[in-house]
């Protein structure tokens, strides 16, 4: 019963637990808030390249691609482990929007339908009905002087007839009625938001129609270099295609350097369609060159695991290597991507780490404080012992003080912790609005806003190791404080 009274004794009259106290609120809070900060961006940047990979990538060996993927797609599709496949190209290639010219690391051919059953890309697109009624207007003027046509299109976008054509990659007609020739165009493409170099954020990260020239139905010329089966070059090929939409994935790598075209239009643009084979003098041979692509993603059925689909798809595709003579690469989206998201779980791993040998400082002032205490109650100590208490006791007692401080500590600071993480970006346009100042600028980062996520583990974790670090603080001066003599602690002054 002493322990317990001594404890609450020590805690309501001294100014020193207070500090050790509060030494383990900041450094428990400061742990909490880099690692759920840290731990959102990574889960964000995961999500991200989750959605933009499905869940298993078949992909050719050399940028030629492989033939025989529609085979691949029926196998593949045919598995209780597979929800979806679909084809894919993806290549580099050239855009210019407006008079500037911008090399983009992808361009990529997709079926609609089956792209966004995989990844969700409907999803992605960025311009809404309101701004695409006011991309017409600016094309066509104000309402009052558009044609019969513009109008009833105008009509057909405010109602959001049009939301079709961002995800099927179709243009509108009314566009190739233009009477600009240069309208004239093979298909649309949805260029990355980041792309146009007339995009850009503004200080709270959000783009302005107005500022933009990849709009809705402007021109937008794409330059790729097709290839022989053999790998050969071959002329570059060019073609004017209409925007219908940009994308916003929320990787800004992906953002600045991809652009979505139709996957017939761009296999006819690379050669990778489907020819009449011909002999060495130029003769149809009355046989048929198979389309290619460069890649096959999938997506799994519900309550599938990565595991699981991925290992029914490698057999799958074994099978189907052996059945066509060709070799693929099977990868899931962890290993495609897994460069990236190393390098930012190893440098989570690394601030956090960091930041816990900084909250060494909580132990030491842990260890000071109660030192001094035991060296200021070294007689009320010496009594203790006189009376009957044992040197276990006496022990109990600062360790007991030390659990107390750290169960205190450790809850003021999780709480704290939880309520900065989940108002972050609330105190980012408080402190913008008085200082002018902002600790994340969404112009520079992947995302636009502060992860402000915490995650229920890592608080948990970090509160139990702030009690443990002040229970270890207070041992030694509980261990000086029971080996102490109980008749030279008496005579102490």
């Amino acid at each position: 019963m002493y322990v317990l009274l001594l404890i609450s004794k020590y805690l309501r009259r001294k100014l020193a637990p207070l500090f050790a106290c509060l030494a383990v609120v900041l450094c428990t809070m400061m742990v909490i808030v880099v690692m759920s900060v840290m731990g959102g961006f990574l889960e964000m940047l995961r999500a991200s390249a989750h959605r933009l990979s499905g869940d298993v990538i078949v992909r050719a060996g050399s940028i030629t691609g492989f033939e025989q993927y529609e085979d691949l797609i029926d196998r593949l599709e045919a598995l209780p482990e597979v929800a979806v496949a679909t084809p894919v190209i993806d290549v580099p290639g050239l855009v210019k929007i407006g008079t500037s010219s911008i090399p983009v690391a992808q361009v990529v051919g997709i079926e609609p339908g089956g792209y966004d059953a995989v990844v969700g890309y409907a999803g992605t697109m960025y311009w809404q009905d309101h701004h695409r009624v006011a991309a017409h207007d600016r094309a066509f003027g104000p309402a009052s002087e558009q044609s019969p046509e513009a109008l009833e299109a105008r009509e057909q976008i405010a109602n959001g007839a049009f939301e079709r054509f961002g995800a099927e990659l179709a243009v509108p007609e009314v566009w190739r009625q233009r009477p600009d020739e240069r309208r004239a165009v093979s298909g649309a493409i949805v260029p990355g938001i980041e792309v146009s170099p007339y995009n850009g954020r503004d200080a709270q990260g959000q783009y302005d129609f107005r500022h933009t020239l990849a709009r809705y139905g402007d021109r937008v010329v794409l330059t790729v270099l097709p290839l022989t089966r053999a790998g050969g070059l071959l002329e570059p090929e060019t073609r004017a295609f209409a925007a219908v939409n940009e994308f916003k994935s929320g990787l800004y790598e992906v953002d600045a350097n991809r652009v979505y075209v139709p996957l017939a239009v761009l296999q006819e643009m690379l050669g990778m369609d489907e020819g009449i084979a011909v002999d060495e003098e130029g003769m149809p041979t009355g046989g048929v060159i198979p389309a290619r692509v460069t890649e096959v993603l999938v997506k799994s059925a519900d309550g599938v695991t990565l595991d699981a689909v991925s290992a029914a798809v490698r057999a799958a595709v074994n099978a189907w290597e052996v059945d066509h003579d060709t070799s693929v690469f099977t990868m899931t989206w962890e290993q495609r991507h897994g460069v990236l998201l190393n390098a930012v779980e190893n440098e989570r791993g690394l601030v956090t780490f960091l930041f816990a040998v900084i909250s060494i400082v909580a132990v030491v002032m842990v260890a000071t404080t109660f030192y001094m205490i035991v060296l200021e109650k070294t007689r009320d100590i010496g009594t203790l012992r006189a009376i009957g208490a044992s040197a276990s006791g006496i022990a109990l007692v600062f360790l007991g003080y030390g659990l107390a401080v750290g169960i205190i500590g450790a809850g003021v600071g999780s709480g704290l912790a939880a309520l900065i993480v989940t108002n972050l970006n609330g105190i980012q346009e408080l402190l913008d609005a008085v200082f002018g100042w902002r600790m994340w600028n969404p112009q520079t980062y992947y995302f636009d806003r502060i992860p402000d996520r915490v995650a229920f583990n890592d608080l948990l974790w970090v509160s139990v190791g702030a009690v443990v670090s002040s229970v270890a603080g207070a041992l030694i001066p509980a261990i000086l404080a029971a080996r102490q003599d109980p008749v030279e602690t008496l005579r102490y002054e």
